[in-house]
């Protein structure tokens, strides 16, 4: 025992009591809860065949669902998570450890046009702060998906539940996939179409060749055309090292268009009512901030080439602790599927 922990039971006014070697029956409530884990640990892996090498995610599914779960020693109807967050407990997400499930990929993950279109795995659990599904692909690839089809009972379902999928849903996997930018999806849509009006226009051409006889018919294309870019418009090259550090760009060259962005971006937050002060609680901590400076190259209504300087603050989120500095984490993504409802019942009610 350290001189530290000697001190607080000092300042305390607390005891220290110690179990006797080799005889776990003195902590008797750990050692049953350890039981407890292994044997649900052990049931989940037997229920679904998995290997025993995953031993360590059976025993955090068993805690995770242990934490979720009533017990005679707390209240009616509560469970350790109601208590600890005092968030209403919400089981839905939740499935059966070691099942059959596959990992929907991005258009931009398959390979060629007839490549698969999932990546089957192993679930094995919800990873700790992220809405996530964490699983094991066939080849041996740890990833963390969100869209992810199940086979909790058989495995035929999945076959059935995959094709009705749409392809374009995006996935969120730790490895090493390419994930297509906002332009490309615009890209691969249209071109899709391009290639559905091919189609057609072949298709008629044929009809009209066989109606026709002998007469040759020429096919003209039916794909969308699209404007030249703009390539041979200027662009500067000469390259522009943005600061890192506020003394830096207080001290250093253009230190007054700096200074005018700082101003411009306090004067936006002001504005906005981005924060409230008010006093630091006890035993919590103070975020730092940082300035990120930016120089973006545009191009004015003449054409020539001008230099923008930008500045933004920042606080380092990264720092916070789960669970004492935050509870719940939100995402404001926006999806396309409810960005077309809304338009759909707004055209309806007029």
């Amino acid at each position: 025992m350290s001189n530290a922990f000697k001190d607080l039971h000092d300042e305390n006014a607390t005891t220290q009591q110690t179990t006797v070697p080799d005889t776990p029956q003195q902590n008797g409530v750990a050692e049953r809860l350890n039981r407890v884990l292994v044997e649900m640990a052990r049931t989940m892996m037997r229920h679904k065949d998995v290997n025993q090498d995953l031993w360590a995610d059976a025993i955090k599914t068993a805690v995770y669902i242990k934490n979720r779960v009533t017990s005679r020693a707390l209240p009616i109807g509560k469970t350790p998570f109601e208590l600890w967050t005092g968030n209403k407990l919400d089981v839905s997400h939740m499935r059966v450890f070691g099942s059959t499930c596959w990992v929907v990929l991005h258009k931009s993950h398959i390979e060629g046009k007839f490549g698969d279109k999932a990546a089957r795995g192993v679930f094995l659990g919800c990873p700790d702060g992220s809405k996530a599904y964490k699983v094991i692909l066939d080849n041996r690839n740890v990833v963390k998906a969100r869209s992810v089809v199940f086979a909790e009972t058989n495995v035929s379902e999945v076959a059935e539940a995959a094709e009705e999928l749409p392809g374009d849903k995006n996935v969120g996997v730790e490895t090493d996939l390419r994930f297509a930018s906002d332009g490309e999806d615009v890209d691969a849509d249209n071109d899709d179409k391009d290639d559905k009006q091919d189609d057609g226009s072949e298709k008629s051409a044929d009809d009209n060749q066989g109606c026709g006889g002998s007469q040759d018919t020429l096919r003209r294309s039916g794909r969308a055309r699209r404007p030249p870019v703009e390539y041979w418009r200027p662009v500067s090259l000469v390259a522009h090292e943005a600061p890192t550090t506020y003394l830096q760009a207080v001290r250093g060259q253009e230190s007054a268009k700096r200074r005018t962005a700082v101003d411009e971006e306090m004067d936006s937050i002001r504005k906005n009512k981005t924060w409230r002060l008010t006093d630091r609680p006890a035993s919590r901590r103070v975020l730092k901030g940082k300035w990120v400076y930016k120089v973006k190259n545009e191009i004015d209504k003449i054409g020539n080439n001008t230099t923008r300087h930008n500045a933004r603050l920042c606080f380092m989120g990264n720092r916070q602790i789960k669970g004492l500095d935050f509870n719940e984490t939100f995402a404001p993504v926006a999806k396309f599927t409810t960005i077309r409802c809304i338009l759909v019942m707004t055209a309806a009610n007029g």
